[in-house]
């Protein structure tokens, strides 16, 4: 067997076709697909996102020969060579004791999905970092708003100490390293607030893989339940963290639904949700989306009563 590199462009055909075969699609973050071939005959593919590995399928006929061993060590392999040191592998639970006999992690596993990373010390490294807290916020901040502020100012009176985590993914407008410090300036007079940032293991529903979903919908759901799973099992123990508080969603269904499932799962281990109701103005919530709607249109007075000063000065000099 042999592993060879396929092109995104000029064998997407062939990709595309063993993927439908095989039941999944190419996951819309992968940048480079491998493929095992025995003489002419694809067998195999498998895709490079970022530092994960997604987007495996075997051939129907295929399924069976111990194929994806061989091929997930290629994939790994390529990774570090390009300097990844920790690769990470969403993927469907019957599978994790594949990955896990290739010497990976299980960080959480739920009934849709499994999380795993290759290295055996990053994650207690991460959890060791991070600041103890009664109380904790995880938010996107894209960007950080006056609602966020409000938040923020309303959780911190009810603990002791809060950690607010912010999503260190590159799927926002706002630069990850930008929302990190804009929520540390906004959030700069509570002396009980720690803005900690998310790193790899506060998990975005931007680039959570769906490609082994059937719909977005049920991706977003599995999504859902294993980063609250794994928030609630490892991270909040790891801090001392007995509340989680979340702003009230009543313009999103998927973040509603992302509340509700944080409402079904935190409970079960011991951590309480509380929902904050939104701050208004002029009757309707201070979002994000709002706010990237009028940055759009470069209307910054009307941006102003929304952000903080310092958010406005960044929306000014940075058209959206």
């Amino acid at each position: 067997m042999e592993i060879r590199s396929l092109s995104l462009k000029n064998d997407i055909v062939t990709i595309n076709a063993l993927y439908s075969r095989a039941g999944i699609r190419l996951d819309r973050a992968v940048t480079a697909v491998y493929g095992a071939y025995e003489g002419e005959t694809l067998l195999a593919l498998g895709g490079i996102a970022g530092n994960a590995i997604r987007s495996l399928a075997v051939e129907p006929s295929h399924q069976g020969e111990g194929i994806l061993p061989a091929l997930v060590s290629h994939l790994y392999q390529t990774m570090k060579d390009d300097g990844v040191s920790n690769v990470f592998v969403v993927t469907k639970p019957r599978y994790a004791p594949l990955f896990s006999s290739l010497c990976f992690n299980e960080l959480a596993q739920t009934a849709d999905a499994a999380l795993l990373e290759s290295s055996n010390r990053a994650f207690s490294r991460y959890l060791a970092s991070l600041p103890k807290a009664d109380g904790a916020i995880v938010m996107n901040a894209d960007p950080f708003t006056l609602g966020h502020r409000y938040l923020v100012e309303t959780a911190s009176k009810r603990c002791v100490n809060l950690n607010v985590f912010v999503l260190s993914s590159e799927a926002s407008h706002v630069p990850a390293g930008v929302r990190l410090r804009l929520v540390r300036e906004g959030c700069r007079e509570f002396s009980n607030v720690t803005v900690v940032e998310g790193g790899d293991y506060i998990i975005s529903g931007a680039t959570f893989p769906d490609y082994f979903f059937k719909d977005k919908t049920e991706a977003a759901l599995a999504f859902a339940r294993l980063d609250a799973t794994l928030f609630a099992e490892r991270i909040a123990p790891a801090c001392g963290i007995q509340t989680r508080f979340v702003g009230e969603e009543p313009l999103d269904p998927m973040t509603a639904a992302y509340n509700e499932t944080l409402c079904a799962i935190l409970p079960e281990h011991g951590v309480r949700v509380r929902v904050i109701p939104r701050k208004t103005l002029d009757s309707a919530p201070i979002s994000a989306s709002r706010v990237r709607a009028l940055w759009r249109e470069k209307k910054f007075d009307e941006i102003a009563p929304l952000v903080p000063e310092t958010t406005l000065a960044y929306i000014r000099e940075n058209p959206l």
